[in-house]
């Protein structure tokens, strides 16, 4: 085909190829561009496309009776190499980030991750709500807070167990801690015993899970395949990872919860495989906006059979949470200069934010556990700091109940910016 080409149209159509493979597009998305040369159809430059990425660096995993292939295009390889070195490496993050406020910059990302995920798995979730159940450890009064409080919880084990390995037993103490009090007793941390399970956001009406009979042989092969790094074969760890979310969520071994599940696992396999700065990047959330395109990922690899169309969404993923992350720390460090009561003597870092959370909401009720989470601080330093404002007239006491107390906005709040403001 190529030899009827001019050496213009090679050209055009070597660039067309490298488009097609670097960006991991299907047939579905390539039918309806306009693509060069003009001189051959979609349909034949697909074709092309699709045996120059067969010919590349594909690998081929089987999992018994089942097969999935993938490649890794030029691109690919350079992402890789670039979160290397910024997620395990990590310079250009440690470079914008203030060791002090390190507590607090991983409790944002764990609440983050944890608001973002539950949304993913259909639960109508809200920053506030999260801050507020989370924060202040209110009791979880529905079965969509449960949810958020299951979550968090399970964030903070995976990072508990750090370097242990992947078990079975593991897999299921992590399932029974996230759906506690949120489905049956029976299916809690039990592989399911039937082909029934949750089909919510399976967008895929000719989607089937593993069958039962074969769940556990699949099972033991996935535990064998995390923790084995040359099992079958060295697999990049960022790569691996990808395919470790689609399986567990493809072969949903519990009948609920199996999404949510996947991202832990995903996450604990990275931080454990040397991916530090992930624990400040909560990926879901860059997912959760697009939420289509990760479903389309699951469908294209069963239509293709092929991973690399969810691995690539992963790793872009991954890419676009780390530019967040860093330009979120940049922004945070310029905020941080602009508040005002940074400036104001006799105020540390805690009690400026204190009193910048006023500035934003008149109504802010600020309570000692609030502080201590967010800043990793202890109960007394808290109440030492937000008592000290009650002092100056910036805040007062406000009784939640007879034994209970926070702190609102207090009566010389107003006066003391103007006072504060006169003098610089």
């Amino acid at each position: 085909m190529s030899k009827e080409l001019t050496e213009a149209e090679q050209k055009e159509l070597f660039q067309t190829i490298l488009q097609i493979n670097n960006g991991y597009l299907d047939w579905e998305k390539v039918q309806h561009m306009t693509l060069q040369p003009l001189l051959l159809t979609n349909e034949a430059i697909w074709q092309t496309a699709k045996a120059a990425r067969e010919q590349g660096a594909t690998k081929k995993l089987e999992m018994g009776s089942i097969a999935f292939t993938w490649s890794v295009p030029n691109d690919t390889e350079q992402l890789l190499h670039d979160l290397d070195v910024h997620v395990a490496g990590g310079k250009s993050i440690r470079e914008v980030m203030n060791p002090k406020n390190d507590h607090r910059y991983i409790i944002n990302a764990l609440m983050d991750e944890t608001m973002a995920s539950a949304q993913l798995a259909g639960f109508s979730v809200t920053k506030k709500m999260v801050k507020e159940l989370l924060l202040k450890k209110k009791p979880a009064a529905n079965h969509t807070e449960q949810v958020v409080v299951n979550l968090y919880k399970c964030l903070q084990k995976v990072k508990e167990w750090g370097n242990d390995d992947f078990t079975e037993v593991k897999l299921q103490e992590l399932h029974q801690l996230l759906t506690r009090d949120t489905i049956k007793l029976k299916g809690i941390g039990r592989y399911r015993t039937n082909n029934k399970f949750d089909v919510s956001n399976i967008e895929d009406p000719s989607y089937k899970a593993a069958d039962v009979k074969e769940l556990k042989a699949r099972m033991q092969w996935l535990e064998t395949f995390i923790n084995e790094n040359k099992s079958p074969f060295y697999i990049h760890p960022l790569i691996k990872a990808g395919i470790i979310e689609f399986l567990i969520t493809s072969l949903r071994p519990f009948k609920d919860a199996n999404g949510r599940l996947a991202r832990l696992v995903r996450y604990w396999y990275l931080l454990k495989q040397g991916y530090w700065a992930l624990e400040y990047m909560p990926v879901s959330n860059v997912i959760i906006k697009l939420k289509p395109q990760y479903h389309k990922a699951f469908v294209q690899v069963r239509t293709n059979e092929d991973l690399g169309y969810f691995v690539h969404f992963i790793l872009q993923s991954i890419r676009m949470s780390y530019r967040s992350l860093k330009e979120g720390l940049q922004r945070t460090n310029r905020e941080k200069e602009q508040n005002p009561f940074v400036k104001i003597d006799g105020l540390n870092n805690r009690q400026a934010a204190a009193l910048q959370w006023i500035k934003e909401d008149a109504e802010k009720i600020i309570t000692i556990r609030e502080l201590r989470s967010g800043f990793g601080v202890s109960k007394e330093t808290a109440r030492t700091d937000l008592t000290a404002l009650t002092e100056t007239g910036w805040l007062q006491f406000y009784h939640l109940n007879k034994k209970t107390y926070a702190f609102v906005k207090g009566d010389r709040y107003d006066q003391l910016i103007y006072e504060s403001n006169a003098q610089q």
